[in-house]
C-alpha cells in the first residue's frame, strides 16, 4: 500500500469513527487526472466514499469545500464534501459512481445526457455573485491563451515563428478578447466536459472538478461540452444544443434570444480560447510535469482551432497557419515522443 493509499485510509477512517459511522475496510485508486489530486473509493458494507489526496501547495482545497457548500445550496448537484482537512490536502467526499458521460454517451443517448447537463450548467450559470469566487478578466484570459505560444509552439514544437505568424498570433488573440469582453457574464464550471459530468443513479448529472469556477464569458461551459473531446457529433447536432441552451438561457433572463450566427460566433470564439489554453496547458503537464497522458489530446484541440477558424474570413489565414504549418509539426513531434 503506498504512503497516499495509506494516509487517506487511516485519516478518513479516524474521521468516520469520531462521528460514530462504520470505517471503512475497502480501498482501491481511482483513474489518474492531469491535476495533483490522487482519487480513491473507500467502501464498508453499507456505504461508498470517494477519498481525496489533493496537495495543498497546488490545490484549491479551501476553495473547493466553500464551493461545494455554495453549489449545493443553490441547487447545483455537486458531491458533498463530508470531511476535510485543507492543511493536510485530505478529503472525504459523497460518491457520485462511476458512470461518466465520458464514458457513457453514445448516438443514442446523447441528447438526453446533454439536456440533463444544460440544465445542469444553467443551474451555475444563473448563481448569484458572491466575493470569494474570481471574476474571469481581460488580462487572464489573455495570459492563458498566450500558453499555447509558451508552452506549445516554443516549448512542444520548438518552433520559432516569423513575425507575419506572428502577427496572425495576435489578431486571433484580439478577436476572441474583443468578443468574450462583449459576452453576458455569469458563473462558468470552466471545464464543464464529459471528463467531469456523472449521470447519477436518478438520471440527473452530477458535476465534479469544480474547483476553477468563476465568474466569466457566457459561452465558456456550453462550449466545453459541446465541443468534447471524447465525443464526436455533427455540425447540424451542435448546432441543435446551442439552439437548445439559448432558449432555455433566454427564458431565464441569461441571454437575450438571438439568431444562431450571432450566437455561433460567439460559441466558437470561446471555444478558441478554451482550446488554445488546453494546447498550452497539455503541452506544460507534459514538459513541466511528466504527465504526458493527455497528449494525444492535442490533435483533436488543433483540429477544433482550424475548424473554428476556417469560418470566418478574418481568420482564415490563422487557420490555414495552423493547418499547414502546426498541424504537420504535432504529428511529427507527437511520434518521435511516442
Amino acid at each position: 500500500m503506498t504512503d497516499t493509499k495509506k494516509k487517506i485510509l487511516e485519516w478518513s477512517n479516524l474521521m468516520l469513527l469520531s462521528s460514530d459511522q462504520v470505517e471503512a475496510n475497502e480501498i482501491k485508486p481511482l483513474r489518474q487526472e492531469a491535476s495533483t489530486r490522487e482519487y480513491f473509493r473507500l467502501k464498508n458494507k453499507n456505504i461508498s466514499y470517494i477519498g481525496v489526496f489533493s496537495p495543498p501547495e497546488t490545490e484549491l482545497n479551501e476553495q473547493f469545500v466553500f464551493l461545494s457548500k455554495f453549489f449545493r445550496k443553490e441547487g447545483v448537484t455537486v458531491p458533498e464534501v463530508i470531511f476535510s482537512n485543507t492543511e493536510e490536502g485530505l478529503m472525504l467526499v459523497q460518491d457520485f459512481g462511476d458512470k461518466s458521460y465520458q464514458f457513457t454517451l453514445n448516438k443514442e443517448n446523447y441528447h438526453h445526457l446533454f439536456s440533463s447537463a444544460i440544465d445542469e450548467m444553467l443551474n451555475i450559470q444563473k448563481c448569484p455573485y458572491h466575493p470569494q469566487i474570481p471574476i474571469l478578466n481581460e488580462i487572464q484570459i489573455e495570459k492563458q491563451m498566450r500558453l499555447f505560444e509558451e508552452w506549445f509552439l516554443k516549448g512542444l514544437l520548438n518552433l520559432k515563428i516569423t513575425k507575419e505568424e506572428k502577427l496572425l498570433i495576435e489578431n486571433l488573440y484580439k478577436e476572441i478578447l474583443k468578443d468574450l469582453a462583449q459576452q453576458p457574464q455569469v458563473l462558468c464550471h470552466f471545464d464543464f466536459e464529459s471528463r467531469n459530468l456523472m449521470v447519477l443513479e436518478q438520471g440527473n448529472t452530477g458535476v465534479l472538478d469544480f474547483q476553477d469556477a468563476t465568474f466569466g464569458p457566457i459561452f465558456l461551459d456550453p462550449v466545453s461540452l459541446f465541443k468534447d473531446l471524447y465525443f464526436d457529433i455533427s455540425e447540424q447536432e451542435v448546432n441543435d444544443l446551442i439552439k437548445e441552451y439559448v432558449l432555455k438561457a433566454s427564458e431565464l433572463g441569461l441571454i437575450e434570444r438571438l439568431s444562431l450566427k450571432h450566437v455561433k460566433r460567439s460559441f466558437d470564439l470561446s471555444g478558441l480560447q478554451r482550446q488554445l489554453r488546453i494546447l498550452g496547458t497539455l503541452s506544460r503537464l507534459h514538459l513541466d510535469d511528466r504527465k504526458s497522458f493527455r497528449l494525444r489530446d492535442l490533435i483533436k484541440t488543433l483540429h477544433f482551432v482550424i475548424e473554428s477558424c476556417s469560418r470566418y474570413s478574418e481568420l482564415k489565414d490563422v487557420s490555414e497557419f495552423f493547418l499547414k504549418r502546426i498541424s504537420p509539426l504535432l504529428h511529427i513531434t507527437l511520434k518521435e515522443i511516442s
